[in-house]
C-alpha cells in the first residue's frame, strides 16, 4: 500500500475505534449514527476506491463555506441540547464533538486537518472512559493504542518525506542518505506492531505504578441503581416476593483464605438489617439510631457487637465483596462482622449491628469484611426455657401485636414437649417446614392480616412469612427473635472460585437470643432451590462473569493501596533473589578459590612466596583489564563518525582526484590537500582554478566543519563537469 495512503488509512481507522467506545458506552441518537457511519464510509471510499467514485465525491462535496456553516449550526445546537434536550452539559458536548468529527472527516486535505482528527479521537476516547467501567473497553483501547502508534509513525514518514522533497536540491553527491519508503513493506508492518506492543507493556506499567483518581467518574449521572426492598427502616410484609424473580447480579463475594482448602459451597447468610417491631403487617426498626464507627487504621473501621467475643486479636472469616449499585445505604457481610476495609469517608453501625453508608452509592463498591461466625455454646443446649434474660432484651425482641388467638395456640402446642431453648427453637422450625408450602404466588400485600393468612388460613408463603410466623411464636413462649433480611448466597463460581448473588437470592431469616452465646441465626424457610444443570451456556456466563470480576479488581478498582502492595511484593521477591544470589555468588567464589589454591600448589614449588604469586597475578589481570579497554575504545572510535556535510565533500574531493588522475595527476597516501594542489599548479594550470575550489570546499567542510548550502553543492558539481569536459595538452602528459 502507499505511504500517503497507509497514512490517511489509520487516520480514519484511529478516529472509527475511539467513536466505537463512545457509541458502547452511550447511547447516541439514531440520527448522529447515521451521520457519522455514514461520513466514515465516504471517507474510507476516498481511499480505496477514488478511480472509481471520484466524480460522484467530487459532486458530494461541499464547499468550505457550506461546512463553515454546518460548524455554526452544530454550536447552536449544542446550546439547545445543553439548555432544552439532554440538559446536561456531558451529553452536548459529546454531541457537538461527535459532528465536529464529522466536519473533519469530510475535509481531510491538509496535513493539519489530520492533527486536529488525531486530537479529537483522544477525546473521545477520555470521554468513553469516563462513562463506563465495562471489560469490552480493554480491547477497544488496546485496538486504538495499535493504530495509534501505527498513525503517528506514518505520519512521521509522511512529514519527513515531504519535506525531503521539498529540500532535495540540498542533497548534492552520491552520499546522500536513503530516501524513505513510499510503500508499506513487511519488514515495517511488524516492527510498527511490535513498538505497539512495547506501547501496551509501558502503559500497563504506568497503569500499575502511577496513582489514579476513581474510574467512571460521570457513571453517577447517567448508571441506574438497582431497585432493591426490604433494607430500609419499614418494610411490608411480602415485598422481597417481587424481587425474588429478578436475575440481575448484586454482588460477587471471594473468600480468599479459604479458596485454597476445598471449595466452600455451603449457603452463605448475607446480613443487611434486622427488624424488631412488627404491628401486623410491616416490620419496622426502632433501634435505627447510628453511630459513627471508628476508622483505625486510616481506611478500616472498627465494629464491636454488643454481647459478641471480639478481642484484638480475632482473624475472623474475610470476604472480598464487589456490590453492584443498589438504591440503599446498607452494607452487606456476613453475621457479626467486626471489621470492614474500603474506601469509605465513614461507616456507620445502628443499635441491632446493620452497617450503613451515610449515602447510597451510585458507583460500585469493592470492599473487605472480616466477621465472626456466631456458634451455640454447648451449655446452652440443656437449659431450661424459664430464664432470665437482660432487660434490654425483653423490651426490644418480645413485643408481639394483636394476634388470633390459634395462633397463640399453635406455639403453646408445638413448644410444650421443650426442655430447653434450643428445643424450643427446633420444635417450631420443624413445624414451620413440615407443616407448611413455600410459593411466590401470594399476593401478600393485598392481605390486612398476612401472617394470620399464613399460619391459619393459605399455609403457603415464601421467606417473610416463614421468618415472621417464627419469630412470633417464638416470642409468643417467651423466647427473644428478629427478623433479618438480606441475601442468601448458593450460586459458587467454578471458575473465579467466588459466590454470585443476584436480586431472586433476596432472603428473611430470624436470629434467637441465646443468653451465652448471643443471637444466632435461624432459617425456618423450606429449600427451594430448582436443579440447575450445568449447561454449555452456564459455562460460559460463569467464565465472563469470571473474567468481569478480575477485569474491576485489577483495573477498575485498583488503588494506590494496590500499587504498595505491587511495589512491596517486587521489593520483597528483588531482596529474595539478591540474597540468593549473594550466597551463590559466595559459595562459587568459594569454590574457585579452593581450586586455584590446589592447582597453584600443584603446579609452583612450594619454596616460592605466596605472596610474589598474588602479585605476580594481580599485575596479569591488571594488563588484560587495560589491553580489553583501550581495544574497545579503538572499536568504538574507529566507526565512521563523519556528518552528512562531510560525506557529500569528501564524495566530491574523490571524485576530483579520480578526475585528475585520469590525466596522469595522482595523489600519493602521504600528500596533503594543500601539496597535490601545487602539484595540480605546476603540471595542469588550465585545472588549477576547479581544482583549488574544491579544494578549499573540501577543507573548509571536512576539517573546520563548516555548514554545506545548496549553492555551494550544485557550484561543486558545477566545476566537476568542467574538470571532465578539460583536454589536458599532449606536452604536458608526455611530462608526468
Amino acid at each position: 500500500m502507499p505511504l500517503n495512503h497507509a497514512f490517511r488509512l489509520s487516520a480514519i481507522l484511529l478516529a472509527a475505534t475511539s467513536f466505537t467506545s463512545l457509541a458502547l458506552a452511550l447511547a447516541l441518537p439514531i440520527w448522529l449514527l447515521s451521520l457519522a457511519s455514514v461520513t466514515f464510509a465516504l471517507a474510507f471510499l476516498r481511499i480505496h476506491h477514488a478511480s472509481r467514485i471520484s466524480g460522484l465525491v467530487i459532486r458530494l462535496r461541499l464547499s468550505a463555506i457550506t461546512w463553515n456553516v454546518f460548524l455554526l449550526l452544530a454550536f447552536v445546537g449544542f446550546w439547545i441540547d445543553l439548555l432544552l434536550l439532554s440538559q446536561e452539559l456531558l451529553p452536548a458536548g459529546i454531541h457537538f464533538l461527535v459532528l465536529l468529527l464529522v466536519n473533519k472527516l469530510a475535509n481531510l486535505d491538509q496535513r493539519q486537518d489530520v492533527l486536529h482528527l488525531y486530537a479529537i479521537s483522544v477525546i473521545i476516547l477520555l470521554a468513553s472512559a469516563a462513562l463506563t467501567t465495562q471489560i469490552w473497553y480493554a480491547p477497544v483501547f488496546f485496538l486504538y493504542l495499535v493504530t495509534g502508534v501505527w498513525t503517528l509513525l506514518l505520519y512521521h514518514l509522511v512529514k519527513e518525506q515531504d519535506e525531503g522533497s521539498a529540500g532535495r536540491s540540498v542533497q548534492c553527491g552520491q552520499g546522500r542518505p536513503a530516501s524513505s519508503p513510499t510503500r508499506i513493506t513487511v519488514r515495517f508492518f511488524w516492527l510498527t506492531n511490535a513498538v505497539a506492543f512495547s506501547a501496551l507493556l509501558l502503559t500497563l506499567l504506568f497503569f500499575f505504578f502511577i496513582p489514579r483518581i476513581g474510574a467512571g467518574f460521570f457513571q453517577q449521572h447517567h448508571g441506574e441503581s438497582l431497585r432493591t426492598t426490604g433494607f430500609t427502616e419499614h418494610v411490608d410484609l411480602g415485598a422481597i416476593g417481587p424481587v425474588k424473580q429478578d436475575p440481575n447480579i448484586v454482588m460477587r463475594i471471594e473468600l480468599p483464605e479459604l479458596v485454597g482448602d476445598k471449595p466452600r459451597r455451603e449457603p452463605l447468610y448475607l446480613r443487611g438489617v434486622a427488624y424488631n417491631r412488627y404491628n401486623g403487617r410491616s416490620w419496622s426498626n426502632s433501634l435505627s439510631h447510628r453511630r459513627m464507627l471508628t476508622e483505625l487504621p486510616q481506611g478500616t473501621f472498627t465494629h464491636k457487637t454488643p454481647g459478641s467475643k471480639f478481642d484484638g486479636t480475632t482473624r475472623g472469616i474475610r470476604q472480598d465483596i464487589l456490590l453492584e449499585p443498589l438504591d440503599t445505604a446498607v452494607l452487606f457481610g456476613i453475621s457479626t462482622p467486626f471489621s470492614i476495609k474500603g474506601g469509605f469517608l465513614s461507616v456507620q453501625a445502628d443499635l441491632m449491628g446493620s452497617l450503613h453508608l451515610p449515602f447510597p452509592s451510585h458507583t460500585r463498591l469493592h470492599y473487605t469484611v472480616y466477621s465472626l461466625q456466631a456458634r451455640l455454646e454447648s451449655d446452652e443446649e440443656r437449659v431450661a426455657t424459664a430464664f432470665l434474660y437482660p432487660e434490654f432484651i425483653v423490651q426490644q425482641y418480645l413485643q408481639v401485636p394483636a394476634l388470633d388467638v390459634q395462633i397463640i395456640d399453635i406455639a403453646r402446642r408445638v413448644t410444650r414437649p421443650a426442655t430447653s431453648i434450643l428445643e424450643t427453637v427446633q420444635l417450631i422450625r420443624a413445624h414451620l417446614l413440615t407443616s407448611y408450602r413455600y410459593n411466590l404466588d401470594v399476593p401478600s400485600l393485598q392481605s390486612a392480616h398476612p401472617l394470620e393468612d399464613f399460619l391459619l388460613t393459605r399455609k403457603t408463603g415464601y421467606c417473610e412469612h416463614y421468618a415472621t410466623a417464627m419469630v412470633m411464636l417464638l416470642r409468643s413462649v417467651g423466647v427473644p427473635a428478629r427478623l433479618v433480611t438480606g441475601f442468601l448466597a448458593t450460586e459458587w463460581n467454578e471458575f473465579g472460585n467466588y459466590y454470585t448473588v443476584r436480586q431472586r437470592d433476596a432472603h428473611a431469616w430470624v436470629e434467637v437470643y441465646f443468653p451465652q452465646s448471643g443471637w444466632i441465626t435461624m432459617d425456618p424457610t423450606p429449600s427451594a432451590s430448582e436443579a440447575t444443570s450445568q449447561t454449555w451456556w452456564r459455562s460460559a456466563g460463569s467464565v465472563v462473569d469470571s473474567v468481569r470480576l478480575k477485569w474491576d479488581s485489577l483495573f477498575i478498582n485498583y488503588s494506590v493501596n494496590d500499587q504498595f502492595g505491587v511495589v512491596q511484593g517486587i521489593r520483597e521477591s528483588g531482596e529474595a533473589v539478591r540474597t540468593k544470589m549473594s550466597e551463590s555468588l559466595i559459595t562459587m567464589l568459594g569454590n574457585g578459590a579452593t581450586l586455584l589454591g590446589r592447582f597453584l600448589k600443584a603446579l609452583i614449588p612450594s619454596s616460592v612466596p605466596r605472596t610474589a604469586i598474588l602479585i605476580i597475578l594481580a599485575i596479569m589481570t591488571s594488563y588484560l583489564v587495560l589491553h580489553m579497554l583501550r581495544g574497545h575504545e579503538r572499536g568504538s572510535s574507529g566507526g565512521d563518525s563523519y556528518s552528512m556535510n562531510q560525506r557529500v565533500v569528501v564524495t566530491l574531493y574523490t571524485s576530483m582526484v579520480d578526475q585528475l588522475s585520469k590525466h596522469g595527476i595522482r595523489k600519493g597516501a602521504s600528500t596533503t590537500p594543500l601539496e597535490f594542489l601545487h602539484h595540480v599548479r605546476d603540471q595542469w594550470p588550465e585545472a588549477w582554478p576547479a581544482a583549488d575550489a574544491l579544494t578549499r570546499l573540501y577543507t573548509r567542510v571536512r576539517f573546520g566543519q563548516a555548514p554545506l548550502t545548496a549553492e555551494e553543492c550544485i557550484t561543486a558539481q558545477r566545476l566537476l563537469h568542467t574538470l571532465q569536459t578539460l583536454r589536458r595538452p599532449v606536452h604536458l602528459s608526455l611530462r608526468r
